[in-house]
């Protein structure tokens, strides 16, 4: 069941579903990203080349046995060309701050999704080339 169904499903006058929502829980970070990664036809060994990790790493960060700091989920969500809408869920899963258009970072992250910037240039616009 999708966030928004529960949200509809609360504003209506019916009694409160504890079952509805104990039943509905959150998707785990890496099954959502695993589920981004194959929506763009990519692999994981073509997103960690470009994430330009060490292949351990890579595979630690998308298979949920290590934690993502937000730049690499940032990092990621560049690569795999995602929205505003599903970086911020990206970033709620993880229990990170959701974009913030008065953050200089944050407001250069949405100018780069919002102007389908390439990957590459999108980083250095972002972070400037030293991440790369």
């Amino acid at each position: 069941m999708q966030t928004s169904d529960i949200e509809e499903k609360l504003n209506t006058p019916a009694e409160f579903d504890n079952e509805m929502i104990e039943h509905n829980q959150p998707s785990e970070l890496s099954d959502v990203l695993n589920r981004y990664i194959d929506e763009k036809k990519m692999t994981k060994a073509e997103v960690i080349r470009i994430l330009n990790v060490s292949r351990n790493y890579g595979y630690q960060i998308l298979n949920g046995t290590r934690a993502l700091t937000r730049n690499i989920l940032l990092q990621i969500s560049l690569i795999l060309k995602l929205d505003i809408e599903q970086i911020n869920y990206l970033l709620r899963l993880a229990e990170k701050p959701q974009l913030y258009v008065r953050n200089i970072v944050d407001a250069r992250v949405f100018y780069a999704v919002k102007h389908h910037m390439k990957y590459l240039d999108a980083v250095d616009f972002i972070w400037g080339k030293s991440v790369i």
